[in-house]
């Protein structure tokens, strides 16, 4: 499927009509966004597309384009915020430019005029509000009373996202982690608008090294792409639209219905987040796909982790990253001993749970999920503590078995190339194999070697092999030299490289298996999932009390009350809960044949489904939730 093709289909990425903007927001009043599930957006995507790939061979002039065009999607909004993106994208661009030729004090100095700016921007205009009322209230009861203080600030949409990584740029400009770009680059990072509004959080190590290459229209995973957003569509339009009509009625008034309702909707609200933010999340990544962007993934199916730690390896997967390596590890981690390291959970929560926003419930929310980790971490602790040997042994074993899971994901993904320096292995999201870090670490974890890793990846990269290459039309030139920066297509899951060093990992790990303990699989599973339904009660409700007020329901409400409950709710639920533990090698298998299918079948097929969405979405879709953020 070709350029041409990319851009007949994606005519119809969107068919879809406004009433799916209709609905409720719980935080602001703003004119109707351009959101991805909109005709306007469909339009707008195929103008920047067909523009992007006639500008590919330009590269200044494709990122002033791309930059405009992020501009007129931000602001649709509110025009009067792109002061706000821009000041953000100047700023960070220029401390981090003034942090690269000092030393010492002065960059240190720099360091924090640039988190001062960023923290104080964000601060302002997302917490301002919150706090001045608080103030408020706690000085009433001594006579004091400066309403003066109290004034309403507009949220401008998306302000958390930039901001973060506006200060993971410079953090690791900092370090000496990256080095600095110039003030364009900046600017389309922090405004690229796939990403904008509601992630993932990039960071630019993941970002720069994709702005910077050509980008082949050839290779491009146009099946990927379709996949996912046809995948987010299904999840954001029809199951999280069709869970708001149960959610927003109990939540509102939780007294008036049953038990076995207010049971029910607490499980669609479950639903309803997951759907809704995981299918904008996928949508945007895969309309950065068409673009020639390879985003990190940002959920994991957290409905199916075992322990609270696990959830939050495999929800918002990139703020969870963020706030370990900017928030956790610098206030210590797990140094220091076991009372800092569970203060160091519980701060790290409770930050995170207000950067969703400014109330005492996402504060509750966030000091809830961090307790429930500190907690269980002490559990764990106390296990290990006066276990026999082999309780090491295990903990030892799972996290090596983590280790071999994540690699062969991501060695499925692998893709040799020739950049004229020496052969490499990239992984999609733009680290390189011999990289640094958490990457590293896996590898060595799973006990495999680096430089045996960098033998098997030059060894794997056949030049004579003329169907792997991929070059310009008539280009039939094999050698290494004629390479370039030329890529080489994805290999299919059956021919991915290492495949012989994946079966000895995994064959190794089944003979050193611990005898296993602790309670069932299941159990944790379920246990987890029913902390994590709690703490999405005061997430959704808008004070501490309603949130209560729901709980309680849950006890009181055996007699008396209506019911909203139906067999097409209870159905859709089981299913979603259900889809958590299909194996990733299914969604694998449907991308696979839909990319063997003609580019007019491929068309013919998406239309169908978008018709089909379109029939089943219902009347008056609530916002994306996440716009709050």
């Amino acid at each position: 499927m070709g350029l041409d093709d990319i851009r007949h289909s994606s005519v119809g990425l969107w068919l879809t009509n406004e009433r799916w903007v209709r609905g409720r927001n719980r935080t602001t009043e703003r004119r109707a966004p351009v959101l991805f599930p909109t005709m306007s957006f469909a339009l707008f995507f195929v103008v920047v597309l067909g523009v992007a790939w006639r500008l590919n061979d330009r590269p200044q002039a494709w990122k002033l384009f791309m930059l405009g065009a992020s501009y007129v999607f931000y602001g649709a909004w509110d025009w009067r915020f792109l002061g706000l993106i821009i000041g953000s994208s100047l700023i960070n661009a220029l401390v981090a430019k003034a942090m690269e030729p000092r030393y010492g004090a002065a960059r240190r100095a720099w360091l924090v005029v640039g988190l001062a700016a960023n923290l104080g921007t964000l601060g302002y205009f997302k917490y301002y509000e919150f706090f001045s009322e608080s103030l408020v209230r706690m000085l009433s009861p001594f006579g004091l009373e400066p309403h003066g203080l109290v004034k309403s600030v507009a949220l401008p949409v998306a302000i958390s996202f930039f901001t973060f990584q506006g200060i993971s740029y410079i953090v690791d400009v900092f370090r000496g982690d990256e080095r600095t770009f110039s003030v364009l680059d900046v600017s389309l990072y922090l405004a690229f608008f796939p990403q904008l509004v509601a992630g993932p959080i990039v960071r630019t190590s993941e970002f720069m090294p994709e702005l910077h290459h050509r980008r082949n229209p050839d290779g491009i995973d146009v099946a990927r792409a379709v996949r996912l957003i046809g995948r987010g569509l299904i999840k954001k339009v029809v199951i999280a639209s069709f869970m708001a009509e149960l959610v927003d009625p109990v939540f509102a008034a939780p007294g008036g219905y049953t038990a076995f309702t207010v049971f029910v909707a607490i499980l669609a609200y479950a639903i309803q987040i997951y759907a809704d933010f995981s299918g904008y999340t996928d949508i945007a990544i895969g309309i950065a796909l068409l673009l020639g962007f390879h985003f990190p993934d940002n959920f994991d199916r957290p409905y199916a982790a075992s322990s609270i730690q696990d959830f939050w390896r495999r929800w918002h997967m990139t703020l969870s990253r963020w706030l370990l390596d900017y928030l956790y590890i610098p206030l210590g981690g797990n140094q220091g001993g076991a009372a800092r390291h569970y203060r160091n959970l519980i701060l790290t929560m409770a930050l995170g749970g207000l950067w969703h926003g400014a109330s005492g419930t996402f504060l509750a929310w966030g000091l809830y999920q961090g307790v429930g980790l500190a907690v269980e971490r002490w559990m764990s602790d106390r296990r290990k503590a006066g276990a026999p040997v082999s309780a090491g042994i295990r903990s030892a074993w799972l996290e090596r078995r983590l280790a071999v899971k994540s690699l062969a994901s991501h060695n499925s993904n692998l893709t040799a190339t020739d950049g004229g320096g020496g052969l490499s292995a990239e992984v999609d999201e733009g680290q390189a194999v011999a990289g640094s870090g958490r990457f590293q670490a896996s590898y060595e974890t799973a006990g495999m070697s680096l430089d045996h890793l960098r033998e098997a990846a030059r060894a794997d990269v056949d030049h004579s092999e003329r169907d792997r290459f991929v070059g310009e039309p008539g280009d039939d030139d094999p050698s290494p030299a004629a390479a370039g920066n030329r890529w080489f297509r994805r290999r299919p899951t059956g021919e991915i490289p290492f495949d012989d060093e994946w079966k000895r990992l995994r064959a190794d790990l089944e003979d050193s298996r611990p005898t296993h303990s602790g309670w069932p699989l299941a159990v944790k599973r379920v246990l987890v999932f029913a902390f994590v339904c709690v703490g999405w009660v005061f997430f959704r409700s808008p004070s501490l009390g309603d949130g209560f007020a729901v709980l309680a329901r849950l006890i009181t409400g055996w007699t008396g009350g209506q019911s909203l409950v139906t067999p097409l709710a209870l159905l859709v639920i089981a299913g979603a809960l259900a889809a958590q533990y299909l194996p990733s090698k299914v969604g694998d298998t449907l991308e696979v044949g839909f990319s063997r299918w003609t580019p007019l079948a491929q068309a013919v097929g998406f239309g169908m489904l978008l018709a089909l969405i379109d029939v089943l979405g219902p009347q008056g879709v609530a916002p994306f939730i996440y716009f709050q953020f």
